[in-house]
This record gives structure tokens, sequence and C-alpha cells, in this order.
């Protein structure tokens, strides 16, 4: 029931940390069969949320066990959102791996029930854009359902889940869903040979997995790859709404430049790096952006005269919603050390005491007895949104507004150089 109540209120909350969320292909999960979705792990938890939020099924979790055995309050928060912990020699040592069988149990009863099981195929998170070597534990609890369940035609579909930076606020993601494995075409070679088996299908699984997943092969170039696709994703003002999508375009835009990039000679990369901060210095002295520089559509009387007609309201909705936000953000802050936790944090606490807050606010509204200030409570979700919408464009046109001072000469060479870069 926790689980039916949070999933909207989950929905919700991503929807206002990321300003675009892209899932594309969801229609190759099978129906009617046990299905083990396998994503990549780029944070501690906001990928499962994502896909969980955006599927209609009901989701089980495979999660780090080690913060299952500290508390009985943890325990109670996986019973009530399907959650089984996993515990693995690092965390919890030899002795906590015997709790595995009862993990291992749990998955195979709900495969056998033709439900959905989700896995973190990596094993461990990491804040960067590459596909790390898989773990063999997906392919080892599917082999053992198989055992335990003769006959059972499970499939495993391969998630890819990409950010453009999780961790700072309005930013994208794209998640694609790629065609599912089915487990009992190696059903033979398990037969003969459990270790081939394990490998072939985890190999299989790794490079489904690759061809949906951005991979900067050398992570000495993380640094400036990401700035560089930056530039191309700018261009004319994207459109406001929707802020979800099913279109898988912009994802696979973007593999394929870093494809091509990683099989760039060294001397091609240099030098391409070499422009890039030059180009991005000369933005910086000019005291603009490359938003900007691409989008002189934002920057007009009229953006303005609409940005000066909703002011009023979006800073009503600033100032109602702003409180919840500021203490969830200023929480995970303060108590996350590492920075694939940090956004987790931030978007979980902050819809709980936005839950709160809310609530509060309409009981006191309530109990002053005045239907405006009901309405008004009730309106706070829609006008804080509005305020975010707001923000963005005002984000959008100050880039703009700092672009369109230069002078001509200036802008000529910063679009050379930029045109000598993006190609």
């Amino acid at each position: 029931m926790i689980y039916s109540i949070v999933k909207p209120c989950a929905k919700i909350a991503l929807s206002v940390y990321f300003r675009k969320i892209n899932i594309s292909h969801r229609e190759r999960i099978p129906k009617g069969k046990p299905v083990i979705l396998a994503l990549n792990h780029p944070t501690a938890f906001i990928e499962p949320c994502l896909v969980a939020c955006w599927l209609t099924e009901p989701m089980n979790f495979l999660a780090r066990g080690d913060l299952f055995v500290k508390s009985a309050f943890i325990r109670r928060l996986y019973g009530w959102f399907h959650i089984v912990p996993v515990f693995r020699i690092d965390d919890t040592g030899y002795s906590g791996l015997k709790n595995n069988y009862d993990t291992f149990s749990k998955c195979y009863e709900a495969l056998a029930d033709n439900k959905m099981v989700m896995i973190l195929a990596e094993g461990r998170t990491k804040h960067e854009k590459r596909l790390r070597p898989l773990m063999k534990g997906t392919a080892r609890i599917v082999f053992g359902a198989l055992e335990k369940y003769e006959g059972l035609d499970v499939h495993i579909v391969p998630v890819g889940v990409n950010y453009t930076n999780p961790d700072q606020f309005r930013s994208d993601v794209r998640i694609d869903y790629g065609e599912p494995i089915r487990v009992q075409d190696y059903a033979a070679i398990y037969q003969e040979n459990q270790a081939k088996a394990v490998t072939a299908l985890t190999n299989e699984l790794r490079n489904r997995l690759a061809e949906r997943v951005i991979h900067i092969a050398d992570p000495n170039d993380d640094e400036w790859v990401e700035p560089l696709l930056d530039l191309h994703r700018h261009g004319p003002a994207p459109k406001v709404l929707p802020a979800f999508s099913e279109d898988a375009a912009p994802l696979f835009a973007e593999k394929k430049l870093v494809d091509n990039l990683n099989a760039l000679p060294t001397e091609q990369k240099d030098s391409l790096r070499a422009k890039l901060k030059t180009y991005l210095g000369l933005l910086k002295k000019a005291g603009t952006t490359d938003r900007g520089l691409m989008d002189h559509t934002s920057y007009s009387l009229g953006s303005a005269t609409l940005l000066g007609m909703l002011w009023i309201p979006a800073l009503a909705g600033y100032a109602l919603n702003w409180l919840p936000l500021f203490l969830g953000n200023l929480f995970a802050s303060k108590k996350t050390k590492n920075i694939e936790f940090r956004a987790s944090v931030a978007i979980f606490v902050s819809m709980v005491i936005y839950m709160l807050y809310w609530l509060i606010c309409l009981i006191v509204a309530a109990l002053v007895g005045k239907w405006w200030l009901i309405g008004l409570v009730l309106a706070m979700p829609i006008l804080g949104y509005f305020a975010l919408l707001y923000r963005d464009l005002d984000v959008r046109w100050k880039d703009c507004q700092r672009a369109a001072v230069l002078d001509d000469e200036e802008e000529k060479e910063l679009m050379r150089l930029r045109g000598e870069i993006v190609g």
C-alpha cells in the first residue's frame, strides 16, 4: 500500500528535479513473462526510482544488504518498497553471505509468479559516463530460478540509464530499454557447463547494455567530453513541455558522438580539447555562455514582456514552495559524502518534507476556515511547478541577454571557433 502511495509522489519529485525525462522502448518488456530488468548504476537510487515510476507493474528491487542489518526502520522500509537485500563480502564480510540464500529464494519466487525484478548489474555505483564490468549475480539468479522451477521462461531486459549531469538540478535523463534476452536459450549450455553459461549470459547482457549506455572509454577524457556534449545540446530554445518524452534520438545522437570521439587518434583529441578550452575561455572572458550564443530567439522584447507579466505568480509559487526543497538540499549537502548519493538523498528528503509541509499547510488553512486560503494551499504544487518553468526560461533569457551585447567581431570569432569544434 505504501509503495502505491509513494510512487506517484516520487514521480512528481523526479519530474521537478529533472528538466527532461526521456524513456524509450518500454514496449520491449515481454508481457506475461518473468522479467529481470538489468540496469547500469551511476547514482545511488535515482535510476531504480525512475524506472519504477514510469512502469505500471509493481517492481521488486535488489539493494545493498549492509543497510538492511543496521536498523529495524531500514528493514521496514525495505519491506514497504519491495526491496530485497543483497549481501556483499566488502560490506558484511563472509558471515553475511549466508543471508543471500534467502535473497535468491525470494527472487526465484518472484520470477515464478511472473513478477518483475530489478537488478543493478554493475553491483556498485559510480558517478561517471561509463559502463563498468558487470557482476555475475544476474546470470546466477536466473539460472538458479531455472533449476528450481523447470521450464520457467525468464527474460532479461537491458536498461541503459544516462544522465547529462545527475547531481545538477534541472538536468536531463535518458533511459532506453533493449531487446530482451531469453534465458532458456542458454539452458543447454548451463546443463553442460554452468560457469561457461554464466559467463556467456553475462557477456551478452554487457554487450546489449553497451549499445544504450554512453561510454567514455578513457577516464582522462571525462573532464572535457561533458562540456563538448553541452555544445551539441545547445540550439534554439527547446519546448518547455512536455517534460516527459519517449524519443530515443537525443540519447543515440550523444552516444554516436562519444563513440566517434573514443575512436579519434590522440593527436586529434588533443587538438579538439585545446580548441574547446580556448572557446570556453573566450566565453568566460566575454561574460556569456554557449547556450546564450546559440539561442538568439529567446532574447527579445516580447520574451522580456512575457517574463515581466508572469513574474508575480512565479514569485508566489517560489515563496510558497521553496522551504522543503531548501531543507532537502541542505540535509543532503550536510549528510552525504559521496556525490553518487547527494541527488538521491536530496530528492527523497525534499519529497518527504514537502508532503508533510503541504499537509500541515492544508490543516492550518482548514482550521482558519477561509476558502481562499484552502484554495491557495491546493494550488501550491501547481504554482510551484509554474515557478520552476519560469526559472528555466529566466535563466535562458539572461544567458541570451549577455550574448546579445557582444560586438560583431567577438561573436564572429566565437562562432568560427565553435564551428571548428562541433563540425
